[in-house]
């Protein structure tokens, strides 16, 4: 296509010589054609078709160009007198074959152009110069033959081209399939001869595998009846919460009822507190409780570190052996971020296989708690993700040791050395995972016979928990309406005590039905809910839909003991406001309820 537009160009500027020879008056005006617009458009081509992207547009760009050519040499026509004129008709012919034939152009591209040109000739004949109609006829005659018989070759090319073309694909693809199926047939040879001479290997093999494959099975029915174990403990513990929440929660309540009571002997007064610090210690055990069925949310919030380690080093000396000796060294008294009680429960959890690991001989457990600077090239080194200052738990024990081999597996999941029925193998890797969660790092050295070491880093934190006293809250009271719902008859007085001594309004119910009877005896005059979630009948979230459904818009608190099928987008779907675990604080339930009828929520 190139070659022929560096020919077509030459042709067209060669022809140049014959305007000062057939029409030396017009030829200024002829050359002003060639060499100032057709021949420039077509070194503009020329130059364009080096660039990329000039393929998807040669088409439309070469039809352009040859309408340019047909043109310039048209007007040259109705310029030129008799008998110059008639040595520009060839013009016209060369530029059909240039384009149909040369040019290689596309068989509908090349008509648009050859019929365009001819159509230009007719308006410049008809319009533009008084052509006499036999010349007139005798040119259409002699053009529209040209078109056709160069649109008839250029047809007859493309068509050769393009069956040329067919042809070489097809046998192209005709030569691969022989390829590939002489590859496919060498292949099936070497496979089934590597087959045959493999046949015995294979066999073993598969014998090897099937003996594997049955010890893993029965490894994987073993951790499973381990982990079936341990969802039926933790649906048990969740049970056994909930029925123990509700005797705290009237333990709790009445207390401080009886302690809010005026004129109460200082000596009552003390023992009434002491009834209280251990009701709340018990809320916290059962806490724990939950949190080991996965029942309780985690609350990550500062904590004093010292407390609880002291705390937990209380209950882990109780079921010590008097024959191991512990030793601590608190030198710090840092805070971190984390949850209590998963935290209490990571060093009981160490501890515990501390203790196990020297398997009842005299030994040493020693628990340390420091502080430390860790610096930007030492994350890496130590698993940490910032630098910074970063609390030190250590753990160390005089046992039996941890074999270097199975030193980097005791933090994944259902990997024990313990017999089967002694362990779920989950304890070390719920370390693992709690200590990550909070930004931390754990790591373990271990001398098979000389014990063991874990030190745990947390990220130190300089907010510290404010403490709410009971003497210091704003009692808040008020003169609303409230219906108190709840199954424990006790635990329905102690509410309704409670708010109705602060000059609230109240009505329980210890029975669903008749609660929503109540309500919908009534329109008007009610201003709040609360309700226990756990109920024969309509557990607390229906109550809820079936009360709003009567009195739109009216608040409700959901308090419950267990919450496993409770979800935020369940209770906002039934309208609740508030969610309360049990047992609730009476200082927690009065702001909860001021919260509530003031327009708060916390769900």
């Amino acid at each position: 296509m190139r070659f022929a537009l560096y020919l077509a160009t030459f042709m067209y500027a060669v022809f140049g010589v014959l305007d000062a020879v057939i029409a030396p008056e017009q030829k200024v005006v002829f050359w002003i054609i060639r060499y100032a617009f057709v021949i420039p458009g077509t070194l503009i081509v020329i130059s364009w078709s080096f660039r990329s992207g000039f393929q998807k547009v040669s088409m439309p760009v070469l039809t352009v160009l040859g309408i340019l050519g047909g043109l310039g040499i048209e007007i040259m026509i109705a310029l030129a007198e008799p008998p110059a004129v008639y040595s520009y008709y060839a013009g016209i012919i060369l530029v059909f074959i240039t384009v149909h034939v040369l040019f290689g152009m596309h068989l509908v591209w090349a008509g648009i152009c050859s019929i365009t040109i001819v159509l230009c000739y007719e308006i410049i004949a008809i319009w533009g110069v008084d052509t006499p109609v036999p010349i007139l006829v005798s040119n259409n005659f002699f053009f529209i033959s040209s078109c056709i018989i160069c649109n008839f070759a250029g047809y007859i090319i493309e068509l050769n081209s393009r069956k040329k073309f067919f042809s070489t694909h097809m046998l192209s693809i005709e030569k691969e399939k022989v390829v590939r199926i002489n590859r496919e047939l060498d292949g099936r040879v070497r496979e089934r001869t590597r087959e045959l001479s493999e046949t015995n290997t294979l066999l073993q093999k598969e014998i090897k595998e099937r003996i594997q494959a049955e010890s893993a099975r029965i490894r994987l029915e073993k951790e499973l009846n381990q982990k079936q174990k341990l969802e039926a403990v933790g649906t048990l513990a969740g049970g056994i919460a909930h029925d123990f929440n509700n005797i705290l929660a009237a333990v709790i309540g009445y207390t401080e009822l009886a302690m809010s009571q005026k004129d109460v002997p200082r000596e009552v007064l003390e023992y009434m507190t002491e009834v209280f610090n251990a009701a709340v210690r018990a809320k916290d055990l059962t806490k724990q409780i939950l949190a080991f069925s996965r029942q309780s949310d985690q609350e990550a919030r500062p904590v004093h570190v010292r407390a609880i380690v002291e705390d937990a080093f209380k209950l882990v000396r109780a079921t010590l052996p008097t024959t191991v000796e512990i030793r601590t060294r608190f030198i710090s008294d840092a805070w971190i971020v984390c949850d209590p009680t998963q935290f209490h429960r990571i060093i009981v959890n160490l501890c515990t296989n501390s203790v196990q690991a020297m398997k009842g001989r005299t030994g040493v457990l020693e628990i340390l708690l420091t502080q430390t600077i860790v610096e930007e090239r030492e994350l890496k080194q130590m698993d940490l993700a910032e630098p910074g200052a970063y609390l030190v738990l250590e753990i160390r024990d005089t046992g039996q040791g941890i074999d270097p081999d199975i030193i980097n597996k005791i933090f994944d999941p259902f990997f024990t050395t313990k017999e089967v029925g002694q362990g779920t193998g989950m304890g070390l890797s719920v370390v693992h995972g709690v200590v990550k969660q909070y930004g931390g790092s754990i790591r373990v050295k271990s001398q098979p016979g000389k014990g063991t070491t874990f030190t745990l880093l947390f990220p130190v934190t300089y907010e510290q928990e404010s403490k709410e006293t009971q003497n210091s809250e704003n009692i808040a009271s008020g003169l609303e309406n409230i219906l108190i719902l709840d199954d424990e008859p006790a635990l329905a007085r102690l509410m309704d005590k409670t708010l109705s001594a602060l000059g609230y309004r109240t009505v329980s119910f210890t029975n669903s039905a008749k609660a929503i009877a109540y309500v919908q005896s009534r329109s008007e005059g009610l201003d709040l809910i609360i309700t226990d979630y756990t109920m024969p009948g309509y557990n607390g979230i229906e109550v809820a839909e079936k009360i709003r459904n009567r009195i739109p818009g009216i608040p409700v608190i959901l308090c419950t003991g267990y919450n496993q099928d409770i979800t935020p987008g369940r209770m906002k779907q039934a309208g609740i406001s508030a969610f309360l675990i049990k047992p609730v604080l009476r200082t927690l339930l009065v702001k909860t309820v001021r919260q509530v009828l003031d327009g708060a929520s916390n769900i």
